[in-house]
């Protein structure tokens, strides 16, 4: 029998069963009843009884699943914390990167700075080496001209003396 026909049977026992004036009661046979309700049991079908197993398991289903909701929160937080580690470490990077250039700039201006003083120098001491060898040059020139000049003779007045400089 369905599971539907034995409520049925159970729902005409009741209506038949005979009122009991004055309490409001009424007189079944317990046996009738008993069978019948044996019957639905063992009938339930499959579904009913898996139903009943996951209600009576559904506190264990739930804290299953806000484990693993948990777990997946934990995992999300982590990877967020890893992300933001992450950003945390790139913006030092960033700004150590710039440190470093701005150091760099800083050492490379003192060294063109540097570089240009010695240059200075260094050609002001060739401008002044070169500026006293070309006066010694001309005192030498001036000497040498000088020396090639005939001299003159007290007593030998205005005659015209040749000229050596061929030679």
């Amino acid at each position: 029998m369905k599971v539907d026909d034995l409520l049925d049977d159970l729902s005409d026992l009741l209506d038949d069963a005979k009122d009991l004036p004055v309490v409001n009661k009424a007189m079944v046979d317990k046996a009738q009843i008993a069978d019948i309700i044996d019957e639905i049991r063992k009938n339930l079908p499959v579904e009913t009884r898996q139903a009943k197993a996951i209600v009576a398991d559904r506190a264990k289903i739930i804290n299953d699943a806000k484990a693993e909701a948990d777990a997946i929160i934990s995992v999300a937080e982590k990877k967020r914390n890893e992300m933001l580690d992450q950003d945390k470490l790139v913006m030092q990077a960033k700004v150590e990167a710039k440190r470093i250039v701005s150091e760099a700039n800083v050492t490379a201006q003192k060294v063109r700075n540097a570089t240009s003083h010695y240059i200075d120098e260094i050609l002001t001491k060739t401008d002044e080496l070169l500026t006293s060898n070309l006066e010694d040059f001309k005192r030498k020139k001036a000497a040498l001209e000088k020396a090639k000049k005939p001299r003159k003779a007290p007593n030998e007045g205005d005659a015209a003396q040749p000229n050596n400089s061929e030679e």
